[in-house]
């Protein structure tokens, strides 16, 4: 009974823990940071931004290659 025990919380900690960090991997934050806080507005736009940014670099620079 012991060893059912002790995999059973074991198994409950580890679900913890991976849900955790998954939550964090699928937001694309730092591992260790809070799943359940959410983005402030300049978080968003910030992130928006620099996609935007990327995303003309990368047409810039293609479109010099030809």
């Amino acid at each position: 009974m012991k060893t059912i025990n002790g995999i059973v919380i074991g198994l409950l900690l580890g679900l913890g823990a991976g849900l955790w960090m998954g939550v964090n991997i699928g937001r694309d934050v730092p591992l260790s940071s809070n799943p359940f806080k959410e983005p402030t507005v300049a978080e968003t736009l910030g992130d928006k931004a620099e996609r935007l940014y990327d995303d003309a670099r990368e047409a810039i620079n293609e479109q010099l290659k030809e």
